[in-house]
């Protein structure tokens, strides 16, 4: 009997945790959907999603990716499986021909497992999938950084699962952005972080920027339109 109402109450702190998660993140595909609406989002672009990494890179992406057709929708503290849960209002709604994405940082911040987050990844893959098969996907590999240096590891194995997926599927492109990141010791770059040693500062952008448009650029060009 107690053991059974110790599982009921942890299923429903669990489940009022996944609610306060969902208002959280709402605001956010609120304001997307509204932004969508009033200034005529065009379909066919880059679909641009991910957690701050993506969302603090909004300000400066459509240049550092020019002349690809963008839109971004990053949304702080995300998760892939937060971008599974509004895939609807957040991907199918915009019918992108390709898809970037940055998920698995917080995952794995978390205490995510790296097949934990694999796992949700390929379910992202999967959804994608059923929605087009002609979408293309960019995936940028889980960054390092400072407050996260102890899971280095944790994220070199979900940064390796996802790789191997990507070089078995010819929809999928990973991108490494750990090398453009890391000095020549292995360890992160000095002058690259915000205070808080998580977030990259417009130096580090400017790497960022550097090894994802030599990727997604000169393949997602020849798709602009005329």
């Amino acid at each position: 009997m107690l053991l059974c109402s110790i599982f009921t109450l942890v299923v429903g702190i669990g489940s009022v945790i996944a609610q306060e998660e969902e208002r959280r993140f709402q605001k956010d595909i609120d304001a997307f959907e509204a932004d969508r609406v009033e200034n005529n989002i065009p379909e066919g672009a880059v679909l641009c999603v991910g957690s701050s990494s993506m969302r603090m890179w909004g300000n400066r992406i459509e240049r550092d990716l020019a002349p690809l057709t963008v839109v971004a929708r990053g949304f702080g503290g995300s998760k892939f499986s937060d971008v599974l849960h509004f895939f609807d209002e957040l991907v199918a709604v915009y019918k992108p021909r390709a898809i970037l994405v940055y998920e698995g940082d917080n995952d794995v911040g978390s205490g995510m497992s790296p097949e934990a987050v694999f796992g949700d990844f390929m379910e992202f893959r999967k959804r994608v999938e059923e929605l087009d098969p002609e979408i293309r996907i960019y995936v940028i590999g889980v960054k390092p950084s400072l407050v996260r240096w102890n899971l280095r590891g944790e994220i070199a194995v979900t940064n390796h699962l996802i790789e191997t997926a990507c070089k078995k599927d010819p929809k999928l492109t990973f991108i490494d952005v750990a090398e453009f990141l890391l000095d020549d010791s292995g360890k992160p770059r000095a002058g690259i972080f915000l205070d808080d040693g998580l977030h990259l500062n417009n130096v580090g952008y400017h790497l960022w920027a550097a090894a994802v448009s030599l990727k997604i650029v000169p393949a997602e060009s020849k798709f602009e339109a005329q």
